[in-house]
């Protein structure tokens, strides 16, 4: 189901859940309502429920209900950000149905977003904005229907003399293809990065990242990255270097990705350094990558978001993955950007791969971040970090 149409099935879900839950109408709930001063108010109409609360925003927040059968609760003041929140009702979760505003998932309902407005690179700035558009083929190598998204930055020109730098941002487990535009707002960073003079202006394009055709099912069989990055080097980069004037010079094309788009980005960054001179890594699922020794089947099926369940991994992998790659097989690279949370489960196997990276004389740039873990806030700080340092001269 693509995102429009997933859309709104969540919202009918959502609305008929609501209804049902509410016998007759009530006037129009506020629901989230953000204050001046950060804190935000949620409602939910549930006459009949037992216990409610906002999970998702921090720590779990009870709510309370009045005499109308409303139940409500304020936040603390919470710093400007973009926030995914759910109701559990009963012990079942939803999203709000009073907020059409929905972090969208593959296959799955996903949760509710708030944002609490403030000087921060993803809030919406003056000047001109860049376009999306959403683009769907069938994938031969993967045997299925997918899609993608290509941003143009503001003041696209399809004419001009030089064509522009192309940057792929690729998406999580369990996310799907619009995420880095849904909830990432990258869009909103490279629109303001772009007319603050900070960075290049480029195209941005964000695919479905998944090798196979079941999605995040098959997403830890040993095939699934390799598979991937065929169908983005094979499928989608030459759809868009035919739709778009974007060029075809290796130092004017970028990846990087977050969690399992990180370890895509590596994997196929390092595969084509003739086709891509800067690759990025955010909190980077290196434990996705094809292993050595594979796992039995049913232990890899366990592997989860962090591979929890799997061999940790070890030299010998890195060593399968990036055979041949050296000083001099990496010295075309402008940059190798790898970033972590302190406080991520994943930053372990980033350091693994960032101390086998030295041991092979392969520079990179190091990015560890205290006060993080796996969230969206660091991620978006990332990208707004990269994306300046793009399709700059390399120095020597």
């Amino acid at each position: 189901m693509r995102l429009s149409t997933f859309r709104t099935a969540v919202l009918s879900a959502a609305l008929c859940w609501s209804l049902a839950a509410q016998p007759g109408r009530g006037p129009a709930l506020r629901s989230p309502d953000v204050s001046q001063d950060g804190k935000v108010t949620f409602r939910l109409r549930a006459p009949n429920a037992k216990e409610v609360a906002v999970t998702g925003i921090g720590q779990r927040l009870a709510m309370q209900k009045d005499d109308q059968g409303i139940w409500s609760a304020t936040t603390d003041v919470l710093k400007p950000n973009i926030y995914t929140y759910s109701f559990s009702v009963d012990g079942a979760s939803f999203p709000d149905p009073a907020n059409s505003q929905l972090k969208t998932s593959f296959g799955s309902v996903g949760e509710s977003m708030v944002h609490v407005p403030g000087p921060v690179v993803w809030e919406p700035a003056e000047g001109p904005r860049g376009t999306v558009a959403h683009h769907f083929y069938h994938s031969a190598l993967i045997g299925d229907n997918r899609d993608f998204y290509v941003y143009t930055p503001p003041n696209y020109d399809s004419k001009r003399k030089e064509p522009y730098p192309v940057f792929f941002v690729l998406h999580g487990l369990g996310d799907e293809a619009g995420s880095w535009l849904n909830v990432g707002a990258a869009n909103v960073i490279l629109d303001n990065l772009i007319n603050q003079g900070k960075a290049k202006s480029m195209v941005m394009v964000n695919t479905l990242g998944y090798g196979t055709a079941d999605g995040p099912r098959g997403a830890m069989g040993a095939g699934m990255i390799p598979a991937f990055a065929s169908a983005l080097v094979d499928e989608v980069l030459p759809q868009v270097e035919k739709a778009y004037h974007v060029s075809k010079d290796r130092s004017q094309r970028a990846i990087a990705g977050l969690s399992m788009g990180g370890a895509e980005a590596l994997y196929t960054g390092l595969h084509n350094i003739d086709r891509f001179a800067y690759v990025g890594s955010f909190s980077g699922a290196f434990v996705m990558w094809p292993r050595a020794d594979p796992a039995p089947p049913a232990e890899a099926g366990r592997g989860g978001r962090g591979g929890r369940g799997r061999a940790p991994v070890t030299d010998a992998d890195f060593e399968k993955n990036f055979p041949g790659l050296d000083a001099k097989s990496a010295g075309p690279l402008h940059l190798v950007w790898i970033a972590c949370g302190l406080d991520d489960g994943l930053n372990g196997v980033n350091r693994q791969f960032k101390t086998w990276l030295k041991s092979k004389n392969v520079p990179f740039t190091d990015v560890e971040v205290p006060g993080y873990a796996h969230v969206w806030p660091l991620w978006r700080q990332n990208l707004a970090e990269l994306a300046p340092m793009l399709f700059q001269a390399k120095s020597k």
